[in-house]
């Protein structure tokens, strides 16, 4: 594993082997996310504004990850550094923003965080910076979540969220190529993007999600990126937590990989039209069958 070549303390603690959860909108990150955070000493962020700025900053525009990596690198520690500050208002065990806290005490480390030793993130889309964030963290570890593309767009077509992204509008024809948040590699994906139902849109974001993730596989080794089927959770939470604890050494509990909603694998079925399917299986047929879904 690389060494660190950065220096960053955290609530009085140097960060060391942070952890950065990625996958396609609705391939089971939360649900990762959520046993990871619940480790003893482990703080897991997400959503902060200043890392999702940088994020959808480098999504859209790719080349912030090659030809300006280093100045990205600082921008994502920084929004990092502030992200995972622990304060009486910011502290998920403490009041928080609704509570009354003396002026000179909101800034300050709550008693909460001297118990947090390591630190991590499970933003939306993370993985779409993921060389940025290998850069700005040589040491870092990532775990990567791949879905079902078939459930991936039943779910996204529901979320109002997703499809605001996924507008025709928001591709500009002098755009970045190839853009995987879109699941763009060249002109003729542009135009099917662009003339695409919503389903084709979803399946091209998935497409693009696997892609990348593929890339990840090819570039950063074993020893810092674990690979976790969403299929294989749901029945398998022992083993799952067993290969989470081996990997990031922190001590997740399978118990709370454990829930009582449903988790929806093969739901596509009851949920997705004909049309749609149809839409999916000729924009990402190939992906499905490599990923062994088909």
């Amino acid at each position: 594993m690389k060494q660190p070549s950065y220096i960053l303390v955290v609530n009085g603690t140097k960060v060391r082997r942070p952890v950065f959860l990625l996958g396609a909108p609705h391939s089971g990150v939360p649900e990762i996310a959520r046993a990871l955070s619940r480790a003893p000493g482990f703080h897991l962020a997400a959503g902060s504004s200043g890392v999702l700025d940088t994020v959808y900053a480098v999504a859209r525009r790719p080349s912030l990850a090659q030809e300006r990596a280093a100045g990205t690198a600082n921008l994502l520690r920084d929004a990092f550094a502030e992200a995972w500050q622990l304060t009486p208002l910011t502290c998920p065990r403490c009041p928080g923003p609704g509570a009354r806290v003396p002026a000179r005490a909101s800034g300050e480390p709550c008693e909460h965080s001297a118990q947090a030793h390591r630190y991590g993130d499970a933003s939306p889309d993370l993985l779409y910076s993921a060389t940025v964030l290998h850069t700005a963290f040589p040491d870092a570890l990532f775990v990567q979540v791949i879905r079902d593309g078939r459930d991936v767009v039943a779910e996204m077509l529901e979320d109002e969220r997703v499809l605001a992204l996924l507008r025709p509008g928001l591709v500009k024809a002098d755009g970045e190529l190839p853009n995987h948040f879109f699941g763009l590699e060249d002109e003729t994906d542009l135009e099917a993007f662009r003339k695409g139902s919503e389903a084709t849109r979803c399946a091209m974001r998935w497409r693009g999600a696997v892609r990348m993730s593929a890339a990840l596989r090819r570039s950063i080794g074993s020893e810092q990126l674990l690979t976790l089927r969403y299929e294989d959770v749901y029945g398998g939470e022992v083993e799952t937590a067993a290969r989470l604890r081996e990997f990031t050494g922190a001590r997740v509990s399978a118990s709370e990989l454990m829930t009582t909603r449903s988790w929806r694998v093969g739901s596509w079925r009851d949920r997705l039209a004909r049309n749609q399917h149809s839409d999916v299986l000729e924009t990402a047929g190939v992906e499905l069958s490599r990923l062994g879904y088909l």
